[in-house]
């Protein structure tokens, strides 16, 4: 199998970072000669650590194409219960439910063919939020972050498949700061943290920035908070 881009492109991203291995491996709390196995790893948690060092969006590390040829990946059959020109149904038994980095890959696959589709459905790009009494805008920014960070669990894909009820229906809970440092939110002045209870899911959190430019609400990542039996566990007790 192809390697992840962690571990084919991991020296190259340093560079571009313009930082050494030595300070690298003192950021993630190892020795500097096990930088090149941690580059290997197939632990999420770890490698979500390395996209913050590194200050990239989780996606790209445990991807195989690059972010901006995300529009462009082909269909993924196998996960097609109903499809035509502008139409894509995932069901739930069609989303992987382990932890392992393959499943989370193919749960990406799985958010950013979402997207597309609902892009063609969606040409405004945007949903009214009835709390915020404004829109709610999707962007790149969107989608590589909740392809990031959603796909770490089942739960929270499986969120992202009722977006539109998510950006319809969601409260704002409480106002933070963009995380220093952070350039995915260095664009936006605030970050609005919403709450939205999705059916057979439980609670689920959206995050929105508000742009700094014009105060325009942009949709950031979605996470699922509260955890859900999953099929398989439930018909083993």
């Amino acid at each position: 199998m192809k390697g992840i881009y962690f571990e084919e492109k991991g020296l190259a991203l340093l560079e571009q970072r313009s930082m050494t291995k030595s300070e690298f491996a003192r950021r993630m709390g190892i020795q500097r000669q096990n930088v090149n196995v941690l580059f290997k790893t197939n632990n999420l948690e770890i490698i979500a650590r390395a996209a913050e060092v590194l200050d990239v969006p989780l996606a790209l590390l445990v991807g195989y194409v690059d972010e901006s040829e995300v529009f462009n990946l082909p269909i993924i059959e196998s996960c097609i219960s109903a499809q035509s020109d502008d139409y894509l149904e995932i069901r739930p038994e069609d989303v992987p439910v382990g932890d392992s980095v393959e499943d989370m890959r193919k749960r990406q696959e799985l958010i950013k063919q979402f997207y597309f589709y609902w892009k063609k459905q969606n040409p405004k790009l945007c949903r009214f939020n009835i709390d915020l009494g404004e829109n709610i805008y999707i962007n790149h920014t969107s989608l590589v972050e909740t392809a990031g960070r959603a796909s770490l669990t089942y739960c929270s894909t499986l969120a992202v498949l009722q977006l539109d009820a998510i950006l319809q229906n969601a409260k704002v809970c409480f106002v933070d700061k963009p995380k220093a440092g952070n350039k995915q939110q260095s664009k936006f002045e605030r970050m609005l943290g919403m709450r939205y209870s999705c059916p057979g899911i439980g609670d689920v959190q959206l995050m929105v920035g508000v742009r700094k430019c014009d105060k325009t609400k942009i949709q950031y990542c979605i996470t699922a908070l509260t955890p859900i039996l999953r099929s398989k566990e439930k018909s083993s007790h």
